[in-house]
């Protein structure tokens, strides 16, 4: 049987404001699909032994792109480049995700979701690379198609990464303006954009558990060599 990968979603109520949406971008869905798993969408609730459940009806989880990680997640007050929260959600999937890395559940952190598995372990994030980082590349363009490659990343040859891209240098596309700091202690670097961005981690004592800063999801249409990521996901996900 395919393995089913749960996808984290976020609340949205600009569709009809005296409604709450859980939502998620279908390239999420396709892309798990494509690389042969089963996509099933995990709601943001807020009743811990519902999320139990679903732990327990997957394989592999997907931590979503989104908005900004409250700053006071990890003890710090924002800046005013932070606009979009959700307390809610942070909450959430950061518990989510601790419970998960318990289970040893194959777990692929995706922008907003990498820098989740960051601040869930104890790290924390730049709050704007722009103005906190002197000469700082373009991460966020916002008026680039986000199948677009913008910017090359270099990767680690002894990373999870290496193994399935085969590759020192890709192409990636880039829609952030935060990004990991102090890295948390149970995790490694292993890709960088080249002003120094961390672009990928992963964690150290687990099977599988990759974040990257960038949207494969966006990619594997017009570039396929990102749906390996998502196999490589599905494929340890098999062996759970």
């Amino acid at each position: 049987m395919k393995p089913v990968i749960g996808i984290t979603t976020f609340w949205e109520k600009k569709i009809k404001p005296d409604r709450l949406y859980n939502l998620v971008s279908h390239n999420y869905i396709k892309s798990v699909y494509l690389a042969g798993g089963i996509p099933i969408l995990i709601p943001l609730v807020d009743d811990k032994e519902f999320s139990k459940e679903y732990l327990e009806t997957i394989d592999g989880i997907i931590f979503s792109g989104g908005d900004d990680i409250s700053p006071l997640s990890y003890g710090e007050n924002p800046i005013r480049h932070v606009q979009t929260i959700c307390q809610e959600r942070d909450e959430f999937e950061i518990e989510f995700f601790l419970e998960a890395l318990k289970l040893n559940m194959p777990i692929l952190g995706v922008c907003r979701g990498m820098q989740l598995m960051n601040v869930g372990l104890g790290g924390n994030l730049y709050q704007d690379i722009n103005s906190e980082i002197e000469n700082s590349l373009g991460h966020f363009p916002q008026g680039t198609s986000p199948h677009n490659l913008y910017h090359q990343i270099k990767i680690d040859e002894e990373s999870k990464l290496f193994d399935i891209f085969r590759k020192t240098e890709i192409k990636v596309n880039s829609f952030h303006h935060q990004a990991v700091k102090k890295r948390a202690k149970d995790l490694k670097e292993t890709a960088w954009a080249s002003d120094g961005i961390i672009e990928a981690i992963e964690h150290e004592d687990r099977d599988f558990v990759v974040g990257v800063q960038w949207h494969p999801e966006d990619l594997t249409i017009h570039h396929p060599v990102f749906l390996k990521l998502f196999r490589a996901s599905r494929e340890f996900s098999k062996k759970k």
